[in-house]
């Protein structure tokens, strides 16, 4: 059913680390994936199906704790998926609780291409103030505030879901992965530092990756890890 192609899996590390650092002592330095990031990304979009050619994983959970570069490691995929992947009308967003925190990762992703001359200049990337576009393939990337009313209608080929442990309910989520079903290889890449609320969507996207890990139920489209301290720390 499911094959691994290398050339998928380093596609989009390899357009990563053509993106800059842009805080701290690295800032304009291209970023240098650690081997933890380079599974995740190699695992979500290396792993493709035979029956189609297209990517295996179309939601993705990954929980990290804090200070470890998650919206870094978000903007990579989300702006290979929307400007690298050749995806014709590629609609790319970043969404979380609050508009503040969805233009956290979408601020991030403009600062890093202003930086980014060359690749700007060669993909035909113009920032603009509230959305990053690509005319030659009509594609975009913006930030959505959490209003699901504003997220109805859309055709997601990547949502980037930043800190789901703050979302107080899953309008949100549900309405992007909606949107992302009309298309084939359309991804929902949630990421999250721990939570403490154990009635809400990340619990439960976290209950299910745990699940998948200890193989008592079974997804082949959904990727989850979580990094976290162990029980006796």
């Amino acid at each position: 059913a499911y094959y691994f192609d290398n050339e998928a899996a380093q596609k989009v590390c390899t357009f990563t680390c053509f993106l800059p650092h842009i805080k701290g002592p690295l800032a304009g330095q291209s970023l240098t994936l650690e081997p933890w990031q380079s599974f995740i990304l190699t695992t979500a979009f290396g792993w493709l199906r035979h029956d189609n050619g297209k990517r295996r994983f179309r939601r993705a959970y990954t929980e990290v704790p804090r200070g470890n570069g998650k919206t870094t490691l978000s903007d990579g995929p989300a702006l290979y998926c929307g400007f690298g992947e050749k995806e014709g009308g590629a609609e790319i967003y970043s969404a979380a609780r609050t508009r503040d925190q969805a233009k956290v990762a979408f601020a991030a992703a403009q600062a890093m291409l202003r930086r980014a001359t060359g690749l700007r200049k060669a993909l035909g990337i113009d920032v603009e103030a509230h959305r990053i576009i690509q005319m030659r393939s009509n594609s975009y990337f913006e930030a959505l505030s959490a209003d699901a009313d504003s997220l109805d209608g859309k055709n997601v080929h990547f949502a980037l879901i930043d800190e789901l442990h703050a979302h107080r309910d899953r309008s949100v989520y549900d309405a992007i992965e909606t949107g992302a079903g009309k298309r084939n290889q359309s991804m929902v890449w949630a990421i999250t530092t721990a939570g403490a609320d154990k009635t809400g969507i990340c619990y439960e996207h976290r209950a299910y990756t745990i699940n998948l890990l200890k193989r008592t139920a079974e997804d082949d489209t959904y990727f989850g890890i979580i990094y976290t301290i162990d029980k006796d720390d």
